[in-house]
């Protein structure tokens, strides 16, 4: 079926398949960028690249749950230290081979979120703030096992020497690697929102009384979330114990899950890419505001209060209001003159 082509103001074609081809090219460009600067940057970037990746597939995890499933969760730090503390532990432990832990370290998360999920879905899956707290609760649970056994995770000493090997070794490499992860954990997310299953979870975001009616589990959609969300913050989790080298319980704290919900929230959640504008906002005044005080916490609080307030949409919202209201005016001046002319 050819898409239909429309004439604009400026001489252009516009169509479903020109939207697409738009979005292939930023995309391929944004990809040749990623590809070409762990080679020609610094090492300082390198690794800023690497950690701002895992920051983006992290939120964009939590934005399954919040965006697309309407779910507050405040828990996501449980899945991403459970993924990092299982690929941690088998390696330094129990010798396992780098490819084989990191393999286990997502599953070991989708486990424990299948586990709290059927808990906190079941108990509150109509009430946000029921859900809000369980989330956080079932976190700090994780959070005072990582630090209270320490005969197992060496408590608040964190396990070290997560050390990739072989190739990975280098930092240039495991951006590269990074890279990769991070586009496809993302082209897999992109997919699971834009399929049937995404659609039917905003069905029930937008109204779960009359997906009940209509015949939908409720329960069973949300819990299926719920864990694909727990897989992909594991990912993250793995990603980040051999970026770092050292792990620590400090990962599963309460702040540790409020950032992405922070780069939820300010970059909008009714965005697939709002996550990674939040992320990279985040990182602009963590940057910048840190540079005058230690309290830049403070700031992302402040910021994410006014964009609820002000901004419901996000920064994302934000922008493609503005674009709208742009291209309507250029095609009222547009309509004017031709107006005129006739």
């Amino acid at each position: 079926m050819i898409a239909p082509v429309v004439v604009e103001p400026d001489g252009g074609e516009r169509g479903s398949g020109g939207m697409l081809t738009r979005k292939a090219v930023l995309l391929s460009i944004c990809a040749a960028a990623l590809l070409a600067l762990p080679s020609f940057a610094s090492i300082r970037y390198v690794f800023l690249t690497s950690e701002l990746l895992i920051a983006i597939l992290y939120a964009t995890s939590l934005n399954l749950l919040m965006g697309y499933g309407g779910m507050l969760s405040l828990g996501q730090a449980a899945y991403f230290s459970l993924g990092a503390y299982a690929t941690a532990l088998l390696m330094t432990r129990l010798s396992w081979p780098m490819e084989a832990a990191m393999l286990a370290g997502p599953l070991v998360a989708m486990l424990g979120a299948l586990v709290f999920g059927v808990f906190i879905v079941r108990t509150s899956h109509k009430e946000h703030a029921y859900f809000l707290m369980l989330t956080l609760a079932f976190s700090q649970l994780v959070y005072a096992a990582l630090y209270k056994w320490y005969s197992v995770t060496r408590g608040d000493d964190g396990i070290t020497g997560i050390m990739a090997r072989g190739m990975l070794g280098d930092p240039r490499n495991y951006c590269y690697f990074v890279v990769l992860v991070v586009a496809l954990s993302l082209y897999a997310l992109h997919r699971i929102v834009e399929s049937p299953f995404g659609a039917t979870l905003k069905a029930i975001r937008d109204n779960p009384q009359r997906a009940e009616f209509v015949g939908l589990s409720v329960r069973r959609y949300q819990l299926l979330a719920f864990v694909i969300a727990g897989f992909f913050a594991g990912v993250c989790g793995v990603l980040h114990a051999f970026f770092s080298g050292t792990i620590s319980p400090q990962i599963a704290e309460w702040s540790a899950s409020a950032r992405p919900f922070f780069a939820n929230t300010i970059g909008g959640v009714q965005s697939f890419w709002g996550p990674a504008v939040g992320v990279l906002v985040l990182e602009i005044i963590d940057t910048q505001v840190g540079r005058f005080t230690e309290h830049s916490l403070l700031a992302v609080g402040a910021m994410a209060l006014l964009v609820a307030v002000y901004l419901p949409q996000g920064v994302v919202g934000l922008i493609m209001d503005r674009s709208a209201a742009l291209k309507r005016a250029t095609r009222m001046r547009w309509l004017a003159r031709r107006a005129k002319q006739g």
